[in-house]
């Protein structure tokens, strides 16, 4: 079986969309179409994910952070719901760990988790 399938850790990739006239309401909508077919795509087979996106309104752009074993997969899921995707490059996710104790303050740590495609 593919490895990523099996929930192995997957390469993240940045999606950069200049995106003319984007604001709150259509990026809410489109990302609803994105997980749905994210979600399809692993149904059938292809393990992709998206994590997470960062809206930039004055510069009308939108940076994406997706799971997916390489830059095709990456850039076959916004040629599907037709999302503008100007730039595609592997990244990798710095994501802060937070301390679960709550009877202290709370604490983070900082990891970099190097995932490299292919």
């Amino acid at each position: 079986m593919d490895p990523a399938l099996e929930g192995d850790p997957m390469p993240t990739f940045l999606v950069e969309r200049y995106w003319p006239g984007v604001d709150l309401a259509i990026l809410r909508d489109a990302l609803v179409r994105l997980d749905a077919e994210a979600e399809s795509m692993t149904a059938d087979g292809t393990r992709i994910e998206h994590v997470a996106s960062i809206l930039m309104p004055v510069d009308q752009v939108v940076f994406s952070l997706i799971e997916a074993a390489d830059e095709s997969l990456v850039r076959q899921l916004n040629d599907r719901l037709d999302l503008p995707a100007d730039r595609i490059a592997w990244a990798i996710a710095i994501v802060p760990e937070r301390d679960t104790d709550t009877s202290g303050p709370g604490r983070s740590r900082i990891d970099g988790v190097d995932r490299r495609p292919g």
